[in-house]
């Protein structure tokens, strides 16, 4: 099973949780966790960290806006949600 859809079954299955700065953020850029799900759901990966074990997913919220959600998954299964953004055209982004 590649790791998107690994990451996708677990937060199906409800098995993820936001850090409070990725709760943070996400009321900053007018999300919700439903945005978040979505975007999981929706998303694929665009950016890895394989020492850090951190994934950058790229999907959409419910209402259509780009956003970026980086995560990781924990030892005991979980997906750790560390952050949400609102995904920026590249040339937006700094």
């Amino acid at each position: 099973m590649s790791r998107t859809k690994q990451i996708q079954e677990l937060v199906r299955n409800g098995l993820y949780y936001l850090t409070e700065h990725a709760d943070n953020e996400t009321m900053v850029d007018n999300f919700d966790i439903y945005d978040v799900e979505y975007g999981i759901l929706t998303g694929k990966i665009r950016r890895t960290w394989p020492r850090e074990e951190k994934y950058e997913i790229i999907g959409t919220s419910i209402d259509g806006r780009p956003i970026g959600i980086v995560c990781r998954i924990t030892q005991t299964g979980k997906v750790r949600v560390i952050t949400v953004y609102k995904d920026l055209p590249k040339n937006r982004r700094n």
